[in-house]
């Protein structure tokens, strides 16, 4: 019996069936491990604003959180989300940038406070290997071109400039004589402009401008002013122009809607008889029902909702995945530019909520 028993142990088929069994368990229980880690995975997204209290890049940022919360559930993905704001200030935001990478996020954020300044930024997300989507403050091509894991989220300035410079157009073609409040067949303007030396400003001020005189209108600039995207600044500022120029101002150019609301203030505030023409860029809700009201001629829509929506799903794909979603196209692999659209009176019921 006990060389019979010996006999089947050394049965080498036998012998083997147990290993089999203990090899199925093993990696079954790894591929259960493996599905669990990835049904667990979790996303980490730094979002650094260059200031608390611009109500344009406050949408824009809630519409990437939302949209993240929203991508994250369609792909089965914990999306943990942190914002910071940096005060417009470019040191304070180098450190912000510091901290997301030394926590390991996976993506980067950034509203730049300098566009022109973004060299620590990059130098520490290239040294890191971490991607940065910039967003609605468009540093240079070179910057850009730095590293191959940075991206640019906007709009183009030159495309908002000619939208409030065909407002105006639509405008005088209609009611010039009612524009020109002093009937010298001449367009007394005044400029509200965002920050010295942003490209945005500059270029829509320019653009603006030249939309009009080459259409054959006669303009004269009475003030050019600074305003920092800012409606109380805006609001001073366009004081100081009617108490130089109480009756002669016929047209209001703001860089913005902030500042076309913050020149509304100061035109009640003094006490206008007749209110000039104002036009805005960006589409904010008070702007929108100050223009179905009359009280602002029209705006370029900076379309804050899409451009959310663009730099979560960039964003989450590229923490995700480790690159660009298939169906966002990138100028030159860097840029998606989010187009403008022309509001006025004549259509600004479909942009009201």
């Amino acid at each position: 019996m006990l060389n019979k028993y010996l006999t089947v142990v050394k049965n080498p088929i036998l012998r083997i069936i147990p290993l089999i069994l203990i090899a199925f368990i093993i990696a079954g229980c790894a591929i259960y491990q493996q599905e669990e880690l990835e049904q667990t995975k979790v996303i980490r997204i730094g979002i650094t604003m260059y200031n608390e209290f611009d109500p344009f890049t406050e949408e824009i940022r809630h519409n990437i959180e939302d949209n993240l919360i929203k991508y994250g559930e369609e792909q089965g993905v914990e999306v943990n989300c942190t914002v910071v704001y940096a005060s417009k200030n470019q040191l304070v935001q180098n450190d912000q940038v510091e901290d997301f990478i030394s926590n390991d996020y996976d993506v980067i954020c950034v509203n730049l406070v300098d566009r022109t300044d973004p060299n620590v930024i990059i130098e520490m997300a290239k040294s890191a290997d971490i991607p940065i989507v910039f967003f609605n403050r468009e540093l240079v091509q070179d910057d850009l071109n730095r590293f191959d894991k940075l991206y640019y989220v906007g709009a183009k300035p030159e495309a908002s400039g000619e939208i409030q410079g065909q407002i105006v157009l639509n405008a005088l073609a209609t009611r010039f004589e009612d524009i020109d409040i002093n009937q010298d067949g001449v367009i007394q303007y005044v400029l509200l402009e965002g920050e010295a030396g942003h490209q945005d400003a500059i270029i829509r001020s320019r653009v603006s401008v030249e939309t009009i005189l080459k259409n054959g209108y006669e303009m004269e600039m009475l003030g050019d002013e600074i305003a920092n995207w800012d409606r109380n600044q805006a609001q001073t500022k366009m004081l100081s122009l009617l108490a130089g120029y109480p009756r002669q101002i016929e047209l209001v150019l703001a860089n913005d809607d902030n500042m076309a609301l913050g020149a509304l203030d100061a035109l009640k505030s003094f006490g206008v008889q007749k209110m000039p023409m104002i036009v805005g860029v960006n589409g904010q809700d008070e702007a929108l029902e100050c223009i179905d009201k009359g009280l602002i001629e029209g705006t370029a829509l900076n379309n804050a909702q899409e451009k959310g929506r663009i730099i979560a799903k960039l964003a989450l794909g590229l923490g995700k995945d480790g690159q660009v979603p298939s169906d966002i196209y990138l100028e030159d692999n860097k840029y998606y530019y989010v187009p403008y659209e022309l509001i006025d009176q004549s259509n600004v019921d479909t942009y009201l909520k």
